[in-house]
């Protein structure tokens, strides 16, 4: 009883130390301006023998992605909404090709798997049987945070959101008033009797002559 005990418990250790690098699926939502394509292979019946699981590695428009798959595994990417190729090769051998026109919002389930005669099969799958296989896989790799890949078509969600909040979100312009004030001159009224003066004035300083003084008097009185 003892021993059955003990190899129960190992075996619970061993499934435990196999899975728990595996972080499980959570379905995402589409980003603006972006399409979300899934990438996985499901785990075969077959698997757990002995033998070498299988692996995929991934390119993005001829372009290497980073972490590869293997059974029991996805990868999740944000991609641009374009036309684009997107291939899945078997342990460097045997590569198949999906030509693919990702439209904007719409979310694609692409399945990897392999024929008896060591043939890399992969093809796209409605959302039904996509996310039903889906859940039963884990993210490929050890965490959440992919390698940093140089693919172009790449989209950053984090970078979207903030472009989004900022369209959304128009500046306010406030207007500052000018704190400086507009000096206007007085306006001064001068009677006809203080112009004469001042023509007088000119004539005794000898700025004007007596004919100039006459001439401006008549003018005044004329206005």
């Amino acid at each position: 009883m003892k021993m059955i005990k003990t190899t129960l418990l190992s075996l619970t250790l061993l499934l435990l130390t196999a899975c728990g690098s595996k972080t499980p699926f959570k379905e995402q939502t589409v980003v603006p301006n972006s399409a979300l394509v899934y990438i996985y292979s499901s785990e075969s019946i077959e698997s757990g023998d002995g033998s070498s699981d299988p692996e995929y590695s991934i390119r993005i428009n001829n372009k290497p992605y980073l972490q590869r798959i293997k059974e029991g595994e996805y990868i999740v990417l944000n991609l641009k909404p374009q036309a684009m190729n997107i291939s899945a090769t078997l342990q460097q051998i045997s590569e198949k090709v999906l030509n693919m026109d990702l439209k904007d919002g719409q979310t694609y389930y692409l399945k990897i798997g392999s024929t008896d005669d060591g043939e890399v099969n992969f093809e796209q799958v409605d959302r039904n049987i996509g996310l039903k296989e889906l859940k039963i896989t884990g993210l490929a790799g050890s965490s959440e945070e992919s390698p940093e890949n140089i693919i172009t078509e790449f989209i950053n969600p984090k970078e979207t959101q903030n472009l989004e909040v900022k369209q959304r979100v128009a500046p306010v312009v406030v207007p500052v008033a000018s704190t400086q004030k507009v000096i206007t001159p007085p306006v001064q009224n001068f009677s006809k009797t203080d112009e004469i003066m001042k023509a007088y004035e000119m004539k005794e300083k000898g700025i004007v002559s007596e004919e100039e003084f006459k001439a401006l008097k008549i003018n005044i009185l004329n206005k």
